[in-house]
């Protein structure tokens, strides 16, 4: 009797390594796309700059100076300017990770590669992932570059000291997101047209990470939902870490509150987006996307 042929598996091995190397070629294939237009890389440069530069303006316009007293009173610092150009620096981060990573199954489908990617050897987790990754080092570009116009053109200063539990701070924050990806990800299988309901959800999120404003101006029961938020946990240790040093016990209680989070939403995310996924698939529906 003849052997049976051994059956095949993807290439490289179907294994961690092998799904984690297609979700980095996913991230290549998207900066691939993005700098094949030099418009693109244009905007790329200026954007982080020209969403930043306004707000400042405005703040200086409104104090006369970097600082406010009135500030000073609700939070930690008076230096509103610091407080706010730290905050608006993760709000790129924030919003290219949500809306990137959120979308990316759309962008699959407006490019016409959806179904073809569906029928691989890939997890669809992996291809979130994927976009995650190069959505991460979009944002965090960006990010570098508004604190670097802040640093030499406004003055900004930051205790280098909380550098890299300010880093642990983002990292964690990073893993959160993750979570709402997930979600969003769902959102968009199930309703297909579902923009409006990720700029409701990304807004509503923005809305509880104060990014220029402390958390205390906000109604009592936005401020109790909130602190359950993990970008505003995040924010929050970023921001203290980075004005106040390394030594900070409120920043290292909102890491600790953060793992909390991180676990809850990802295991949320995850139970969420396989579900959908799974009805989508039974329903034939991605043909219909």
């Amino acid at each position: 009797m003849p052997k049976r042929k051994a059956k095949e598996g993807p290439p490289g091995g179907g294994g961690l390594r092998y799904q984690v190397s297609i979700a980095w070629r996913l991230s290549i294939k998207q900066w691939r796309e993005e700098l094949a237009y030099p418009l693109t890389l244009l905007y790329f440069v200026v954007s982080p700059v020209l969403t930043l530069l306004p707000l400042l303006l405005y703040g200086y316009a409104l104090t006369g100076s970097g600082t406010s007293a009135s500030l000073g009173g609700l939070t930690y610092t008076s230096d509103w300017f610091a407080y706010s150009a730290l905050g608006f620096s993760l709000a790129s981060l924030i919003n290219s990770c949500l809306w990137g990573t959120g979308m990316a199954l759309r962008r699959e489908q407006w490019a016409g590669t959806l179904e073809s990617l569906y029928v691989t050897p890939v997890s669809r987790f992996t291809m979130l992932f994927g976009s995650a990754i190069h959505n991460v080092q979009h944002g965090g570009l960006g990010v570098i570059l508004q604190l670097t116009v802040s640093a030499l053109v406004f003055g900004l200063r930051v205790n280098l000291a909380g550098i890299l539990p300010a880093l642990l701070a983002v990292a964690l924050m990073v893993i959160g997101l993750q979570g709402f990806v997930l979600f969003f990800a769902a959102v968009v299988l199930l309703a297909r047209r579902a923009w409006m309901a990720v700029e409701l959800l990304v807004g509503s999120i923005r809305l509880l990470t104060p990014m220029s404003y402390p958390i205390v101006v906000l109604p009592v029961m936005l401020q109790t939902v909130a602190q359950g938020v993990p970008t505003y946990q995040a924010l929050e240790a970023f921001r203290q870490f980075l004005l106040l040093g390394p030594f900070t016990p409120a920043a290292w209680s909102s890491l600790g509150l953060l793992l909390v989070l991180d676990a809850l939403v990802v295991v949320l995310g995850w139970i969420v987006f396989r579900a959908s996924d799974g009805f989508v698939r039974y329903r034939a529906g991605i043909g219909k996307f």
